[in-house]
């Protein structure tokens, strides 16, 4: 187990590639899950989405730049990283829906720290089914605002490191505001053209996985598989339209990587190839997230015509 020491995204780095656990991947809990929710499954609760994404490039995580030009900078400093997977899944969904005309205002990006409070134990990492479940019925989701008793405007690790513990908890204020502004459906994702087709609508998309990655991308904005980190991160964007098709994952850990970049991906952003994605989803800790009942097919805002190579 790594010593931690988060100081920089290359300290977060560092620590996973040591063996740092961020994520977990509890089958009990997922297969615990799957019973209770009432859309389990991507697949057949999204059967109007199928082959929606194919040969398509759809990039979401724009209407969430649209709104909050620095989404995708906040730097987790401990071992929340499913928090910050889910909430900046969550968000895309969110923001797709209001940039396609949602009477909801933007207000803020998401709070990460109550879903990390939600694990019931005092040590760092957690499943991402927990965290889906919390974001779907036990919580919601809050936003970076003041709720008066607890500040949630700027990011504070310590107190989801704290709330996690049994003998703590999400403050109850916090549960039953959170409840106000749940996730609607949630899904558990199987295979890759399932992950294609919901971000193709604009449908967030968590994935934990024991994949790690290189720092550098390569000259099409890819970063090739290199190491392993118990590690959750959000996918926010898909191209089956581009000669190499893939996947774009946004990791939590600030301006960590380098290297060139297409279509306008934030900084701390790397393509994936699908055949890494594939293996990944195989993992069992993928999940997407709708705030309507089920899927609906939407049509994307017009987010340009990309900067192909």
């Amino acid at each position: 187990m790594a010593k931690l020491n988060w100081v920089s995204p290359k300290d977060c780095l560092s620590n996973y590639r040591s063996g740092f656990t961020g994520s977990r991947c509890d089958d009990v809990d997922v297969e615990r899950l799957l019973g209770e929710l009432p859309h389990p499954v991507f697949g057949v609760t999204a059967r109007d989405l199928a082959g929606t994404g194919e040969g398509e490039a759809s990039l979401p995580f724009k209407s969430v730049l649209n709104f909050d030009i620095d989404a995708y900078m906040e730097t987790q400093t401990t071992g929340d990283c499913v928090s910050h997977a889910t909430r900046n899944a969550c968000d895309l969904s969110r923001a797709v829906e209001i940039h396609t005309g949602e009477p909801e205002g933007w207000v803020a990006r998401g709070a990460t720290e109550a879903i990390y409070g939600c694990r019931n134990h005092g040590g760092q990492g957690m499943s991402c089914s927990q965290a889906a479940r919390f974001v779907n019925s036990t919580g919601g989701l809050l936003v970076r605002k003041d709720y008066g008793d607890v500040d949630l405007s700027e990011y504070k690790s310590s107190l989801g490191t704290r709330w996690g513990k049994k003998t703590v908890g999400v403050p109850d204020d916090l549960v039953a505001e959170a409840k106000q502004h749940q996730v609607v459906t949630v899904s558990y994702i199987s295979t890759l053209e399932e992950a294609r087709d919901a971000l193709a609508n604009g449908y967030g998309v968590i994935c934990g996985s024991s994949y790690g990655f290189a720092s550098k991308r390569d000259f099409e904005g890819f970063s090739n598989q290199r190491g392993s980190w118990a590690h959750a991160m959000a996918w926010i964007a898909v191209d089956d339209k581009y000669k190499r098709p893939g996947f774009l994952v946004q990791n939590s850990w600030g301006k960590w990587n380098s290297g060139h970049k297409r279509n306008g991906q934030p900084d701390g952003s790397f393509w994936i190839d699908f055949s890494i994605a594939d293996k990944m989803i195989k993992q069992r800790g993928t999940w997407a997230f709708s705030n309507v009942e089920g899927f609906p097919p939407r049509k994307l805002p017009d987010y340009g015509a990309g900067d192909y190579l």
